[in-house]
């Protein structure tokens, strides 16, 4: 069984047309505690808005049928990038700063049991890289949470949740052989 919620080719287009172009902006919730937001976050770039979502999904993950935090990035409007908070209030941060790449960060997991392998692929995160170096990150932490994390500074796939966190879901589940890597798709 094979689960797939990679993000498509045409949001990979639409990422690709990034390049060159000038990051405006962000908009999201505050952060309260911590760099985390609730299942929205709007960026501008050349002065067009696009919104990134983490949103639960009914599908099958190994092998129960379960709610999983899907990552998109779509083109939107100005009026449709609003929080999911109720009295939630979007801020904006600047960063107008030319985009150099963008990382897609995709994890793929398998668990073999009795003999059959379940794969699960996701997209975790993106990873935009500015003329100046720096890097802000937008990143689902864990499967099954519509929050995202955002950070700014440099060599930010260090900082995503690692891979090896998989590995602990299993640990007490005897007969279940887990698997995870990581794929970094870079776009120029």
């Amino acid at each position: 069984m094979n689960t797939s919620i990679i993000i498509n080719n045409k949001e990979i287009d639409l990422l690709k047309n990034m390049i060159g172009k000038k990051f405006n902006k962000y908009r999201c919730d505050p952060f309260i505690n911590s760099p985390m937001v609730y299942g929205i976050i709007g960026v501008y770039i050349d002065g067009k808005p696009f919104k990134i979502t983490s949103l639960l999904k009914v599908v099958q993950r190994f092998l129960v049928i379960d709610e999983v935090a899907e990552f998109k990035i779509i083109e939107t409007t100005d009026d449709s990038i609003k929080t999911f908070m109720n009295d939630g209030e979007m801020i904006d941060t600047p960063i107008n700063s030319k985009i150099e790449s963008i990382s897609v960060v995709n994890d793929f997991q398998t668990i073999e049991h009795d003999g059959k392998l379940y794969e699960f692929s996701s997209t975790v995160g993106l990873i935009f890289v500015l003329e100046d170096s720096r890097e802000i990150s937008f990143e689902i932490g864990t499967w099954f949470s519509e929050m995202m994390t955002i950070r700014k500074g440099y060599n930010l796939i260090e900082k995503f949740t690692p891979i090896e966190d998989f590995f602990e879901e299993w640990e007490d589940c005897e007969g279940y052989v887990p698997k995870c890597s990581r794929k970094i798709i870079e776009i120029k």
